[in-house]
């Protein structure tokens, strides 16, 4: 209930819920609120949940009556740092085109906002009372069992402590701290792996579109050297037929790659892993065919003749569709790395 509304609080409010007088920012224009809030919708979808954890935590660093004022400054400016983030505003003036590339590529901004807010909600254990850590040790244990084993010791130390907590409030808090410390590493290390893994996919796909692109130049320059052998009744030029071999591998990587990206998931991860699959599923296509059609009309596949187009396209979506066969190590290591967040 408490999630709901707080998303409706983010679609009609920009600014961050009201905090002490003494640590408060100076109140936001409403044109500027407005302004605010379209430019936090219009961002991209990772953003929504960081921010609801901002707002929660902000109501607790309320709620807590224990912590001392300079404190208080401290968190809530961090909360701030992150609702700029989120915003895109930090540097905004001097931000180019390469800059957010280069970010959205190192996943800095992400890691930043998600290692801040991780780092005030480990700041709040040390204030907390022994009934409000008991109270809260379930959502910790839950949160921290979908990235560390089942048998870490930090879990199952907090099981134990959800029945029976320890006596001693400082050791109780430490032992808090410490593992939300351990499942906050293990999914800045789950997010860390996921980026690698679509920018690993990202460079070959960039790598085999200019190898196709490179082939399509070659075959436009070279007129008189046909890559493929013109079939029966073909009379345009070679660079055209080329282009139609690739336009078919792609309908067959198509064909083959639909079912597996349909079904591919991204595990709530912000980084698209199932669109950079497909991606990839689709450059590689026209690239298998033409290379497969070279060994057809090269002889090196004795079994296989294509004498007119038709036979050549179908041969080329044949081809096409064998990226399924390439493609499976990508589709195995993001299955592999979901795999671990759901298992632990």
């Amino acid at each position: 209930m408490f999630q709901a509304q707080t998303d409706n609080h983010i679609e009609t409010t920009a600014g961050p819920p009201k905090v002490p007088p003494d640590t408060a920012r100076p109140p936001t224009p409403v044109g500027a609120e407005a302004s605010s809030t379209l430019t936090f919708l219009g961002r991209a979808s990772w953003q929504a949940q960081p921010e609801v954890r901002r707002r929660e935590l902000l109501l607790q660093i309320q709620a807590l009556k224990e912590i001392p004022d300079e404190v208080v400054a401290m968190l809530v400016r961090d909360l701030d740092y992150v609702y700029e983030l989120l915003l895109g505003r930090l540097d905004e003036v001097g931000r180019s085109h390469l800059h957010g590339l280069r970010e959205w590529f190192t996943g800095a901004r992400i890691g930043a906002v998600w290692q801040t807010l991780h780092g005030v909600e480990r700041a709040l254990v040390m204030y907390r009372s022994s009934k409000d850590l008991k109270g809260r040790l379930d959502g910790v244990v839950a949160d921290a069992k979908q990235y560390l084993p089942k048998n870490d010791p930090a879990v199952a130390q907090a099981v134990r402590w959800s029945r029976n907590a320890p006596k001693d409030i400082d050791q109780f808090r430490s032992g808090v701290r410490d593992l939300l410390e351990r499942s906050h590493q293990a999914s800045d290390g789950l997010h860390e792996s996921a980026r690698r893994l679509r920018n690993g996919m990202l460079g070959i796909t960039i790598l085999t579109a200019l190898s196709i692109v490179v082939l399509l130049v070659a075959q436009v320059l070279l007129a008189s050297v046909w890559l493929i052998p013109a079939p029966e009744g073909f009379t345009a030029q070679p660079w055209v037929l080329l282009a139609f071999v690739m336009v078919a591998g792609s309908l067959g990587a198509f064909i083959t790659a639909f079912p597996t990206t349909i079904r591919a998931q991204s595990g709530g991860l912000p980084y698209r892993l199932p669109i950079q699959q497909g991606l990839l599923k689709l450059v590689i296509g026209p690239l298998l065919a033409v290379v497969g059609v070279m060994f057809v009309a090269g002889g090196l596949v004795a079994a296989m003749d294509a004498e007119t187009l038709p036979q050549l396209l179908a041969l080329a979506v044949i081809f096409g569709s064998a990226q399924q066969a390439l493609t499976v190590f990508a589709d195995k290591s993001a299955g592999d790395l979901l795999a671990t967040k759901s298992a632990t």
